[in-house]
């Protein structure tokens, strides 16, 4: 979902001349303080079904590790949501020095947890809402400093992001077998104290913008201007949801400017940020719910894979090496993406859904045999094909709300964070049904399929309405 952020304040244009942003200068210490936080903060979820293997084994429940990372990722979800909302409030440095807090306030707790619950807590609710907050905040700063340079960086840091995939499962593996899971947690909470620092440098991009007379075109990145078309909305939206003579209404709007209830904060937050007609275009709803189902398979998959090869009795090392591949293919994947999107025009949509289609059954193929060449050949294949999940969504959502991305967007992330919640803890429940990872894996094999129906069903109803005179 990371790409996807990018364009959460990306909904207008306008044209500047004298003052623009740096394209360089402070703008690489917060291209460098962005790919720190995408680093720690992927790293280690990534290496998640490693880290906490032994801990599960000790609880006797293999269906808490779906739960937490279903909780992780729908905590994470609602809260870059949340997050995005309260950047038209508070500064860069304000809403992502919270979300490092909770971050690690999230880490200083799991040193001590004992029971699943308390891991669904802190990780699965702290930690993911800490990582969400983070989001917006890295890739709103990025694009108000970045503008021509900004593909060159953000590849860059995407380059740091995929490095600390490949690396965190043998360094975490490393460092059970030497200290132990609780040292190992103090120590990941060591580094991501460093997420503090990537947060604090996130300077508002007034106080860097040099001189210029070129005109260009620059994203309305003014957080000063977003407080204030934010609280001009507020006020008004206070008057229409207040009954009474005007007198009344008046003394209202005052005393709700100075203080805020949460009720009227969540019916706020709906009313300005969730634009419901959308859910009117089946077009888009098949979009929106094939999406979410891929997101759940892709997320799922990442930390139910080691579970699965510990079952097959792989040791540590075998199983951080097979994830390593995973996640090296999917570099090796991005960065021929790259190449040959620069070069052709290609329908990301169309790569999408054939992308999915093989998933469906690449995750029924991981199950049929426990051979090491095997297994290690279908994550190698899985991880070419992640990449059509993970960097194409934002272009399959544009296409279905062309004019409408951010709303499109934000109904995505509570679609899909709802879903995580729901889906993981039910393929849990599956686990201690069945006592087996195989039927988790034909589970997700199932989500893929209700989007390649759903978009085989769109394309068809589609394609007979405009053959139709």
């Amino acid at each position: 979902m990371d790409e996807a952020f990018a364009h959460i304040e990306s909904d207008g244009k306008k044209t500047t001349k004298g003052m623009v942003p740096p394209d360089g200068g402070w703008g690489y210490v917060v291209g460098l303080g962005v790919g720190f936080t995408f680093m720690l903060g992927f790293g280690s979820s990534n290496a998640f079904g490693i880290l906490f293997h032994n801990f599960f084994i000790e609880q006797g429940s293999g269906s808490g590790l779906p739960l937490v990372i279903g909780v992780y990722n729908g905590a994470l979800s609602i809260a870059g949501f949340l997050g995005g909302i309260a950047l038209k409030r508070y500064s860069f440095r304000q809403v992502g020095l919270v979300g490092a807090g909770l971050f690690v306030l999230g880490d200083a707790m799991t040193i001590f947890v004992t029971k699943t619950y308390q891991l669904v807590f802190t990780f699965g609710v702290i930690r993911g809402a800490g990582f969400g907050m983070m989001i917006p905040v890295s890739f709103t700063a990025f694009n108000c400093y970045f503008t021509k340079k900004r593909t060159a960086m953000m590849s860059a840091n995407q380059a740091m992001s995929s490095l600390a995939s490949i690396t965190f499962p043998m360094l975490v593996t490393f460092l059970l077998s030497e200290y132990g899971l609780r040292w190992t947690l103090a120590l990941i909470m060591a580094v991501d104290l460093h997420l503090v620092f990537a947060m604090l440098v996130m300077h508002p991009v007034e106080w860097h913008l040099i001189k210029s007379d070129e005109v260009i075109e620059k994203e309305l990145c003014d957080i000063v201007s977003l407080k204030k078309k934010n609280t001009d909305s507020f006020d008004e939206f206070s008057v229409r949801m207040l009954a009474g003579p005007e007198e009344d209404v008046e003394i209202k709007s005052t005393k709700r400017r100075k203080k805020e209830s949460i009720g009227m904060n969540i019916v706020k937050i709906i009313c300005e940020n969730v634009e419901l007609d959308l859910l009117k275009d089946p077009k888009f709803v098949s979009t929106l719910v094939g999406l979410g189902f891929a997101f759940v398979s892709d997320v799922t998959y990442l930390a139910m894979e080691p579970m699965l090869l510990f079952s097959y009795g792989f040791s540590k090392i075998q199983v951080a090496t097979c994830v390593m591949v995973g996640a090296l293919s999917d570099l090796i994947a991005r960065l021929t993406l790259a190449v040959v999107t620069y070069f052709f025009v290609v329908d990301s949509r169309l790569i999408f859904f054939i992308g999915t289609c093989v998933t469906v059954f690449l995750r029924i193929a991981l199950v049929t045999s426990s051979a090491l060449w095997f297994v290690f050949a279908v994550t190698a294949i899985s991880g070419l094909v992640r990449c059509s999940v993970q960097v194409l969504f934002p272009l399959v959502l544009v296409t279905a709300a062309p004019d409408r991305f951010p709303a499109a967007l934000a109904l995505h992330i509570l679609f899909s964070g709802t879903l995580m919640m729901l889906a993981d803890p039910m393929i849990g429940v599956l686990y201690e049904a069945t006592g087996s990872y195989v039927y988790c894996f034909f589970a997700m094999s199932f989500c893929c399929l209700v989007c390649v129906v759903l978009w085989t069903i769109e394309y068809v109803v589609y394609r007979k309405g405009k053959s139709r005179p």
